[in-house]
């Protein structure tokens, strides 16, 4: 036999040969199946401006929050060619607004200007700016703890800055901590309206705080309110909406916070001696840093706005359901007519109660509520 390959043998090598060369050529000729492109970063159209000795100034198309010099942060309205602020800090006022308690005492915080860093901001909120701040206590000399302050303000929300604060202890021994202060602020109506009262505004004061309390108040020069949340007061209420806002028909301003879950805190609304009026947010802590430990505040934030109090819980809700916070839709039956058994009192009895059944039949009301029993 002559050597070389059988018939089967040679087609078969032939057949690998062609399909080789054909997926080869393949190879060669296809394209890359199109990946989509990516949309082009675009950064953020808020302003920032640093100096070095203060301030800084964020500017949206809404607003613009200044961190100044002492550390107090003032939220100003940009309404058309108008500037407008309740904002009043204390002239001469080394505090600012985000400080701690410890051993009975308040302490200060003096930016580090100069260490300021302007990020882009990143997260749910969208396109924004985050600010960086450190500061070292302003007194006692030689207290071992350190402060970043951090303020991000957004695109799509420009009437709105959220701040945070976390407080590290740099020393050997442990350093402990009473409470942490937030949003102190300070309000004079008179910044808008100069034949007003300081206190001449109105106040929203979200904290479920006494039976038959409204939370829409005229502010009067003794009002005082402590406004808990997250912890039962006398009654048995507590809780609410972590929201406290005043205005009056020029402007309003607000603080709360926007974390996704309750804390345990005060926000309290008080009109001073001299009719400005204080609201702030005070987290009770008491607890012992140890040696490099932080703590972080939770998020809250200032808002100003034009109108009541709908404008500022509604820019609290949407920052919060961006956040993932949803909200169910309500069924039809959530609008229908409810009878309540409140006018019989504390003392109704069974037999009264089922003795309205055949009524709220009648009246096509399906809906029954057993009020205080």
């Amino acid at each position: 036999m002559k050597p070389g390959c059988s018939g089967f043998v040679c087609r078969s090598l032939a057949s690998l040969f062609v399909l080789a060369v054909a997926l080869a050529f393949l190879s060669c000729t296809s394209k890359p199946t199109p990946q989509p492109k990516a949309p082009p970063y675009k950064p953020s159209d808020i302003r920032i401006e640093v100096k070095d000795g203060g301030p800084v100034v964020i500017t949206t198309t809404a607003a613009e929050f200044q961190i100044l010099p002492s550390g107090f942060l003032q939220a100003t309205l940009r309404l058309s060619d108008k500037h407008l602020t309740l904002d009043e800090p204390v002239v001469g006022s080394t505090g600012g607004n985000d400080s701690i308690v410890s051993q009975g005492k308040e302490l200060d915080f003096v930016p580090d200007f100069g260490q300021t860093k302007v990020l882009e901001a990143s997260g749910k909120l969208g396109r924004g700016k985050r600010v960086e701040i450190p500061g070292h206590p302003l007194a006692p000399s030689g207290v071992p703890i350190e402060r970043m302050l951090v303020i991000e303000a957004y695109d799509e929300f420009p009437g709105i800055a959220l701040v945070s604060a976390s407080y590290k202890n740099v020393g050997t021994v442990d350093f402990h901590i009473d409470q942490v202060l937030m949003q102190q602020h300070r309000y004079n109506a008179q910044q808008v309206d100069a034949k007003a009262q300081p206190y001449d505004m109105w106040s929203f004061q979200g904290s479920s705080y006494d039976w038959g309390k409204d939370d829409v108040q005229k502010v009067v020069r003794t009002s005082s309110q402590p406004n808990l949340m997250g912890e039962a007061v006398k009654g048995g209420y507590g809780g609410g909406i972590p929201v406290v806002a005043v205005w009056t028909a020029t402007m309003g301003e607000a603080i709360g916070h926007v974390e996704t879950l309750p804390w345990t805190l005060s926000m309290p609304l008080k009109v001073d001696p001299d009719g400005r009026v204080n609201s702030s947010i005070e987290i009770p802590i008491d607890s012992d840093l140890k040696p490099g430990e932080s703590y972080s505040t939770p998020r809250s934030f200032v808002a100003v706005y034009s109108g009541d109090f709908y404008e500022p819980l509604r820019m609290w809700s949407s920052v919060l359901q961006r956040e993932g916070w949803n909200i169910p839709k309500p069924s039809n039956e959530a609008y229908n007519v409810s009878w309540c058994g409140w006018g019989y009192e504390f003392n109704v009895t069974p037999k009264q109660m089922l003795g309205t059944v055949p009524k709220l039949k009648e009246l096509g009301i399906k809906w029954a509520t057993l009020d205080d029993r």
